[in-house]
Order: C-alpha cells, then sequence, then structure tokens
C-alpha cells in the first residue's frame, strides 16, 4: 500500500539552540514518503550551520530575510507537494510515530487530525500535558475548546480551499486558519496520542506577543461569530463546551488527569502566561 506524502514545514529564525532538536524529531521519523521543507529568516546565530547539518534529509530549505512565522510557512507549503501538510516551529518536536498516525488517519472521514501535545520547558523538560477530546466548533470558536498547532494535521486539498496561510497575522494566523477551516465545513478528528511537545521559554512567540495575540483573536471572532464571545449566547456556548469536554475525559479515562489540572486551572486567573499548563483564557 503506498503511503501519502506528508509535508511538513520548519520556518526558523535564530533558533540555533533547538532546531537541531526539531529537524531530527522529523527526519527520526523514519516516514517513507516524507517531504521535509525548512524556511529560515536569514539567521544569524548558527542556524544555518545546523540546517546545512541536515540538508540530505531535507526536500528544499533556504535562509533570506522574511515578514515573520507566517511569510515563511506560506513559502514552505506554496513549494509543497504533500497530501498532508502540517507545520513545526522550530522550537518544537514531534513524538515518535506522530506522522505514521497522521497517514493512517487521516482518511475520507476527516480533514483535520490532532493528537494531545507535551507541554516542556527550555531544557525540554515536561512541565505539562494537554490532552484533547472530540472537537466541538461553536465551543472551539468561543473559547471553550483548543487546538495545540503542532499536534495537527490536515489534507492539502482543504489547505488550498480556504486559501492557505494569511501573513498578515503575526500570532495567531494558524488559529485563523483553523477557524476557515470550520467554517468551510472541515471534519475534525481526535485521536488519543501524544504528536507533539510545544516548548515554553521567553523568547517564544506565545511567550512575547501576548498583547499581540489578544488583538488579533478578537478580529478573528468578530469575523466569525454574530455575537460577542462575552456575550451570554458566547458564554453558553464556552460553557457547554468545556462541560462536554469533562465528560469526554470521563469516558476516554482521563478523570484523573483532569483532577490533577485543578490547581493550575485556578492559578490560571492570576496569570499573564498565554500558553502552557497555567495559561489565562484568551
Amino acid at each position: 500500500m503506498t503511503t501519502p506524502r506528508i509535508t511538513v514545514v520548519t520556518p526558523s529564525f535564530n533558533q540555533a539552540q533547538f532546531i537541531e532538536e526539531t529537524i531530527e524529531s522529523v527526519i527520526g521519523q523514519g516516514y517513507p514518503n516524507l517531504e521535509y521543507i525548512v524556511i529560515d529568516g536569514g539567521s544569524t546565530d548558527g542556524s544555518v550551520d545546523v540546517i546545512k547539518k541536515y540538508e540530505k534529509h531535507l526536500s528544499f530549505w533556504i535562509s533570506e530575510k522574511d515578514r515573520g512565522a507566517a511569510d515563511a510557512i506560506c513559502k514552505g507549503f506554496i513549494r509543497s507537494t504533500g497530501t498532508i501538510l502540517a507545520y513545526l516551529n522550530s522550537d518544537d518536536v514531534y513524538a515518535p510515530g506522530c506522522l505514521h498516525a497522521a497517514a493512517d488517519e487521516l482518511n475520507e472521514s476527516c480533514d483535520v487530525l490532532y493528537g494531545d501535545t507535551y507541554w516542556t520547558d527550555v531544557q525540554g523538560h515536561v512541565i505539562g500535558q494537554r490532552r484533547q477530546t472530540p472537537f466541538n466548533r461553536m465551543g472551539y470558536l468561543c473559547g471553550g475548546f483548543d487546538l495545540q498547532q503542532p499536534s495537527v494535521f490536515w489534507k492539502r486539498d482543504l489547505y488550498l480551499s480556504v486559501g492557505g496561510i494569511n501573513p498578515e497575522f503575526r500570532f495567531a494566523f494558524d488559529t485563523d486558519l483553523f477557524f476557515r477551516f470550520v467554517a468551510a465545513g472541515a471534519r475534525f478528528k481526535h485521536t488519543k496520542q501524544f504528536f507533539s511537545s510545544y516548548r515554553i521559554h521567553p523568547e517564544s512567540k506565545s511567550s512575547k506577543q501576548s498583547t499581540i495575540c489578544e488583538t488579533e483573536l478578537a478580529r478573528l471572532r468578530t469575523e466569525h461569530l454574530k455575537f460577542s464571545i462575552n456575550s451570554i449566547r458566547g458564554k453558553w456556548f464556552r460553557n457547554r463546551a468545556r462541560m462536554q469536554r469533562a465528560f469526554s475525559y470521563l469516558l476516554q479515562g482521563d478523570g484523573m488527569w483532569l483532577l490533577s489540572r485543578i490547581p493550575d486551572r485556578l492559578a490560571s486567573r492570576r496569570s499573564q502566561v498565554t500558553v502552557g499548563p497555567k495559561a489565562r483564557w484568551m
């Protein structure tokens, strides 16, 4: 049986500290039909030397000035030929077996596949887990459900049909893309497997751009919803999604994990961080 081609794009800029681990996590999957593209934004910290070390494993790479991560990802996907697409930032890593799982699970019955995610610190130590449940469309639009970008794969045809990544966004270009997947009627599927590790560190985009994130999320919700997420209707959809998630966690055997999350969620009410176990709601 022929395995579908999977394209993974890694955007990078001055991430020499992490990019080697990222690249190794992709090529180390042992997936036979991988197209791996690295788009570097003109790094000056030694990242290019690391990329060159692995260039025989890459389908394409380039280092040139760009307009940011979204622009780099667009460049990569324009060159892509895979029927399954994903991108992995140069400070995150894939968990073993995730590409094979994506190939097996992304079939005629679904368009977007997502798995569970580890949150790690700068050294790569696990500091938390984001376990997922079946997708909730209105919950996602209203902030009662989330997708962790490194653990998401989607079909090429869907990506092209919605217009691809919008490089106008500096932070929420992944959420913008997923919102448009929802608007297009895409079928989302969760598989109970850890797909990636999302690294949290002071220089990461998620750690440095919280104000931009809030502004862009507000713009997206205005575009995709006919009501405010803080209205009675918005709160109803959000809280219903949270209750459905809690019930799903119990059904899939994650009840104890859910209970262990209570201290972090209480701490999140006073938190200023936007990602990770103690992230505040936005």
